[in-house]
C-alpha cells in the first residue's frame, strides 16, 4: 500500500512549510489550535533510521516549529508524539496545550476527541511565519 506522507501528504492536513528535512502539516483533525505534524522527508518509521545530519535537520524543524505554535498560540506546554502505527512513517505530532491539563484532557486531545474550529487567519499566519 502506498504511503499518503509519500505520495500524498496534502490529504493529511494544510501543508506549512517544506524544507529539506521534512514537511510540517497542520493537522486536519484541529484537535487543538496549532496541531502539527512534522513529516520526515525520507521514508523511515524511526528516528534512529536516520543518520545523523538528517535527524539534526529534522530535530532543528521540530524545535522551530514547537517554538512558533507555543508563541502564536499563546500555550505552555507542547506535547510531541510519534506513534506511526496508523501510517508507519516518521512523523511527529505536536499538540501546544495548557499545562494545567490533567493526563484525560491531553488522551482525549491526543484521541481527536475534541475539536477547535478551523481557524483560516491562523494558518495564513503560520505560513507566513514559517516561511521566513
Amino acid at each position: 500500500m502506498p504511503c499518503v506522507f509519500c505520495t500524498e501528504p496534502w490529504k493529511t492536513g494544510e501543508i506549512l512549510v517544506e524544507t529539506r528535512a521534512a514537511t510540517v502539516i497542520l493537522h486536519d483533525d484541529w484537535a487543538v489550535r496549532g496541531h502539527t505534524m512534522i513529516v520526515a522527508k525520507r521514508h523511515v518509521e524511526n528516528l534512529s533510521d536516520l543518520g545523523d545530519g538528517d535527524a539534526t535537520d529534522l530535530l532543528h524543524v521540530v524545535r522551530a516549529v514547537e517554538t512558533l505554535l507555543l508563541e502564536e498560540t499563546g500555550t505552555d506546554r507542547a506535547i510531541i508524539l510519534k506513534l506511526g502505527i496508523q501510517t508507519p512513517h516518521l512523523h511527529l505530532h505536536i499538540y501546544p496545550v495548557s499545562s494545567d491539563l490533567d493526563r484525560s484532557a491531553v488522551m482525549a486531545i491526543i484521541g481527536a476527541k475534541v475539536h477547535v474550529p478551523k481557524d483560516e487567519q491562523f494558518v495564513r499566519l503560520l505560513k507566513d511565519k514559517l516561511s521566513e
